[in-house]
């Protein structure tokens, strides 16, 4: 009595937003399910195969789907519409009656307990990515603050030695006009870098707390993420070369400087973390340059330990690490990943072998699109 239904993988079964008066059999091949909140973020719900019955929600309530099925492989469908189902029931014994509706039910509740601990899953997994954020911007903290401490130090000794040479009104010789001279350039240098830092780090804080997209020179904003996290990886002995490829007119970005600096933050702390790790040093490559006249191309390359084939695979995956004892999340590349993909509307690819280091290669936009 049903239809049959033959798709192609890739083809889309219903969309979301659309009213569906059916409901599906899979009978060969398999789906997946997704669903894109008010943001356009795409969340994949999961996916279903030969047996399972797809739709029968959208046919219950006779509302806008909430979901987009999609084909992952050549499909074939039996397609029981609203009308069918009415026939059926008016056709049988009342205890067929009441089976069909058990089962509809248990349908209804287990495709109800999938969207809810996907529900679940999104907020814990964004609230551990804010506190995974929040995490590295108070290690940046730490580690301004102890930069900080050197050129004030200086400061201090300089400012001792002037009020010790100028504390009595005696003759001027030649090398006290020297110390003297000497203590104000160190002076000079010192408060230059301690305003460097903190200049940077006021930026960098704020455009995390804002997230405003804006025009800005992207060379620039990066150089000065650069320089903050160098502090910190310094004290492992890790180098970062900053690599600017970009002529003077294609240096003017419309984006967001906080998620970009963001996703230079966690990528260099990765280097640090996997690639370098017990601080045996190496030297990390930061490059941006012009994929074409329309994209940009940031790369992050270090000569480390590298990744295997089976983790490649897995890297971007909330939760996943192989650092735990060094004290990784697994949160670091997945922000990164959903930063770049739905924040500055790009791709992140990555290149690696054992032994030989890591490249993650990150493409997006000139101008981010609001």
């Amino acid at each position: 009595m049903a239809q049959g239904v033959s798709l192609k993988a890739n083809q889309v079964v219903f969309r979301q937003g659309e009213c569906s008066d059916a409901m599906y059999l899979i009978l060969e091949g398999g789906v997946k399910i997704e669903g894109e909140d008010g943001a356009g973020i795409v969340y994949k719900y999961g996916e279903m195969g030969k047996g399972q019955v797809l739709g029968e929600l959208d046919l219950l309530r006779r509302e806008p789907s909430r979901v987009t099925v999609t084909a992952t492989q050549d499909l074939d469908l039996l397609t029981i519409d609203r009308a069918l189902l009415l026939e059926m029931i008016q056709s049988v014994e009342p205890e067929q009656v009441l089976n069909i509706f058990l089962i509809l039910n248990e349908q209804t509740r287990a495709a109800t307990e999938r969207g809810f601990k996907e529900i679940l899953s999104r907020q814990m997994l964004a609230s551990q990515m804010e506190a995974e954020k929040q995490r590295a911007l108070t290690q940046m903290v730490a580690s301004v603050v102890h930069e900080i401490n050197t050129p004030l130090g200086i400061i201090n000794a300089a400012v001792n030695i002037m009020a010790r040479e100028l504390a009595k009104p005696v003759e001027v010789t030649a090398q006290r006009a020297a110390d003297i001279a000497e203590s104000l350039e160190l002076m000079h240098l010192n408060v230059e870098r301690a305003d460097y830092l903190m200049q940077n780090f006021k930026k960098i804080l704020v455009s995390q707390l804002q997230d405003e997209r804006e025009p800005f020179d992207i060379s620039e904003a990066i150089e000065e993420t650069v320089g903050l996290v160098r502090v910190s990886l310094k004290h492992n002995r890790v180098q970062v070369k900053f690599n600017n490829e970009l002529a003077s007119e294609q240096k003017k970005w419309t984006g967001y400087r906080g998620f970009l600096s963001q996703v230079v933050i966690n990528l260099l702390t990765n280097v640090e973390r996997y690639a370098y790790p017990k601080g045996i040093g190496g030297i990390v490559d930061v490059t941006i340059r012009l994929e074409d006249d329309t994209h940009y191309c940031l790369t992050v390359k270090d000569s480390g330990k590298g990744i295997s084939q089976e983790n490649q695979a897995r890297i971007f995956e909330p939760f996943f690490t192989t650092g735990k004892s060094a004290g990784g999340t697994g949160l670091g590349l997945a922000i990164v990943h959903n930063l770049v993909t739905n924040a500055l509307n790009g791709e992140i690819k990555l290149k690696s072998e054992l032994g030989k280091g890591t490249e993650f290669i990150v493409v997006f936009p000139r101008v981010i699109l609001e």
